[in-house]
């Protein structure tokens, strides 16, 4: 997870005018579940742990990224999380209530992203809760908007971008979800109908 050493220190301040809504939008989903424990999946700086924190819940996260958990362990907010691949993560099974994922299937290899949805599925609790925030880009997505997010995920490095393409070249989040492992409750979208935020149960 070397190519985020370079951008994690700035990456918060880049992105906190477009992910402020997202943000809150998550917070407001999580203080109606009013769950137990939570983890958050792929955190990166721990931009949305701290946003929960400030309001008064606990959650811990975990990522790949050295870099990304050095700045999350940073400032007057740091939050708990741990270095662990998302694929097989150090956790019991059935020991969650809510994990949430944010911006992180589309940046990986199909049959990663697959994996960690499964080992989401084994670390949540019966009827647990998955709640997933990523890119739904559709026909009737605002034209800008899907520039702008082609323009960031160029930029973000060329295996990036390819995996981006990937993700919605076979249909997004919609086709890696497993219908037999999670049963979707609520889809909104935001962003000119280009990032879906999606929350679905854990039915088996």
């Amino acid at each position: 997870m070397n190519e985020y050493k370079t951008i994690a220190p700035f990456y918060d301040w880049i992105l906190y005018p477009f992910m402020r809504g997202i943000r809150r939008n998550v917070l407001e989903i999580v203080q109606y579940l009013k769950p137990g424990r939570i983890v958050d999946v792929c955190c990166g700086t721990g931009d949305q742990l701290r946003l929960l924190q400030q309001n008064g819940i606990k959650a811990l996260g975990i990522d790949l990224s050295a870099a990304m958990l050095k700045v999350a362990a940073k400032g007057a907010n740091p939050v708990m999380c741990f270095r662990q691949d998302a694929t097989a993560m150090a956790f019991r099974d059935r020991s969650f209530n809510l994990a949430i994922v944010a911006f992180a299937l589309h940046e990986t290899e199909w049959e990663k992203a697959r994996l960690i949805l499964q080992e989401i599925h084994r670390i949540l609790k019966p009827a647990g809760k998955l709640l997933v925030v990523d890119y739904a880009l559709k026909q009737n997505s605002g034209s800008i908007a899907r520039s702008v997010i082609h323009m960031v995920e160029f930029l973000a490095g060329q295996q990036h971008f390819k995996s981006f393409l990937r993700y919605n070249r076979k249909g997004g989040l919609m086709k890696l979800v497993d219908p037999d492992h999670f049963t979707c409750l609520q889809n909104r979208h935001r962003a000119f109908d280009s990032i879906a935020v999606r929350l679905f149960q854990k039915v088996k």
